[in-house]
């Protein structure tokens, strides 16, 4: 599959980025001019351009924040957060790399500032598992009973990324994940 880039890898995930502007994951736009300034197969210029990105998104989200305009806030921690994860995905090539934990940190942060900004009922929950603990969201519509639905990545995804699609999905459709 030939999108943006020779490379499939790069083809893909640049357009798992661009999936989720449907869902306000991302903007076309900013996606597209993105993609076009990344060499072809350069693992650096994909991280240095996604983290451009996801900064100037950022920053647009805090301004939106800091002048009060919390619905334009959040649809730009959300993309930003989507664009962080973008950055981060080639550096799990070595998972020493400093700027792994970072830039994840950076994803998750912006998730999180996106969803507490939004009209979105959502809670963090710490789900027991075993001695631990695991992470987790747990998203509502009301205070009714509901079909539930748990919803978990693999490898490469993140559980806020699934917010884009299968969370915002099963909330329209009454189902709570």
């Amino acid at each position: 599959m030939k999108f943006m880039f020779d490379d499939p890898t790069f083809s893909y995930e640049a357009l798992r980025t661009l999936s989720y502007a449907p869902y306000g994951g991302a903007d076309v736009g900013e996606v597209l001019t993105t993609a076009a300034a990344i060499e072809e197969n350069n693992f650096e210029s994909w991280y240095t351009h996604w983290l451009a990105l996801a900064d100037r998104v950022f920053a647009r989200g805090k301004s939106f924040e800091q002048t009060g305009h919390m619905l334009s806030a959040s649809q730009n921690y959300l993309k930003a957060s989507n664009y962080y994860r973008s950055a981060e995905f080639f550096l799990h090539g070595n998972p020493d790399d400093p700027r792994l934990l970072a830039t994840w940190s950076m994803s998750r942060d912006a998730f999180q500032k996106g969803i507490r900004l939004s009209n979105q009922c959502a809670e963090i929950v710490a789900i027991p598992y075993e001695d631990t603990t695991m992470p987790g969201y747990l998203y509502t519509i009301d205070d009714q009973p509901r079909p539930t639905l748990l919803v978990h990545g693999g490898y490469d995804s993140t559980g806020d990324e699934l917010y884009f699609q299968v969370v915002i999905d099963a909330l329209a459709h009454g189902i709570t994940p």
